[in-house]
């Protein structure tokens, strides 16, 4: 490469970063080091579950990171961990590839359960104790599916390959984000569609609060929106960004949102407002490829603010 080439890609650095307001990580801390398919942090975020690209499944403690299980569906080999995700009391993970689902339990590492699913999976989110699993699938539905007894319980219709789901924490309220341009709520006890919530391309992220008061959703080159999932309301949007917000959560009494997107910046959201109070960047491992970190999971634990990224790194900031 030539002086002036150098130069110019220097330069060229030197301005994206200069016109950038969000701050580098405090630390960060490697849990992969080619990269993964998944990253899922508890709702505590003191532990989190890999799906690694070379090495599989493994579950692991925060503060200081420590492998502590290596969790794969088959007994010799890794396997390809696409999906997980945590009961809301954290003492369940459920993990997931293209079409098997495993239960375990947090204590003791033990699988207790194995199932193949009805389709390929696309997401996960478990109820309390980890009695069901609701499925992203990509036959157009959500599914309910009884995890630890087997069988379906509930299909929710999309009109397109369903991305995201997420429950809240009682397992009453669920939200379902699709290719067909729609996020929807639904009433988990009867099955029941409460609403629709519009986009104009592919809602990526469909995130609920704890409670499952409020939503919130993302689609391909859109604000992020959050809304009133019960009653159906816009209750404000947050900036446009390159991409998608590619993980996203309600936090301190729901008054906070903090989102992570496709190009890396993980950002804190006043939820009345929908002003920024905070920015960071998940920085690139390589300062001399590609700038954008797809940043796959939020979380916020006691003053620290967590971000899990495709790259296998998870970082801290302040």
């Amino acid at each position: 490469m030539s002086w002036l080439a150098r130069s110019v890609i220097i330069f060229s650095v030197f301005l994206l970063t200069a016109c950038d307001d969000a701050k580098a990580p405090q630390s960060t801390e490697e849990l992969a080091r080619q990269g993964v398919y998944s990253m899922r942090f508890s709702p505590s975020a003191n532990h989190i579950m890999v799906g690694s690209i070379h090495h599989g499944g493994s579950y692991w403690s925060l503060a200081p990171a420590e492998r502590r299980y290596d969790w794969n569906h088959q007994a010799e080999g890794y396997s390809n961990i696409l999906n997980s995700a945590f009961s809301p009391d954290g003492q369940f993970v459920a993990t997931a590839d293209h079409r098997t689902i495993v239960l375990w339990q947090q204590d003791s590492g033990e699988a207790i359960w194995f199932w193949n699913a009805p389709g390929d999976i696309e997401d996960i989110a478990l109820t309390a104790n980890g009695d069901l699993a609701l499925l992203a699938m990509r036959d157009y539905t959500a599914t309910l599916f009884d995890i630890k007894n087997g069988g379906i319980r509930q299909r929710l219709a999309h009109d397109g390959v369903v991305y995201d789901v997420s429950l809240s924490d009682d397992g009453v309220m669920a939200a379902t984000g699709s290719d067909d341009s729609l996020a929807r709520s639904w009433n988990l006890n009867n099955g029941k569609l409460l609403h629709t919530f519009e986009h104009n391309n592919q809602v990526r992220t469909a995130q609920l609060s704890a409670d499952g008061r409020l939503l919130f959703t993302s689609a391909y080159g859109e604000s992020g929106k959050i809304w009133d999932a019960r009653s159906g309301k816009l209750l404000g949007k947050i900036a446009q960004v390159r991409g998608h917000y590619s993980a996203a959560r309600f936090i301190n009494d729901d008054s906070q949102l903090l989102t992570g997107n496709s190009s890396g910046k993980v950002e804190l959201w006043d939820v009345a407002s929908g002003e920024r109070r905070q920015a960071w960047r998940a920085e690139p491992r390589d300062r001399w490829g590609s700038n954008n970190v797809l940043v796959e999971d939020v979380a916020y634990n006691g003053g620290r603010y967590l971000a899990a990224a495709a790259n296998g790194l998870v970082y801290q900031f302040k």
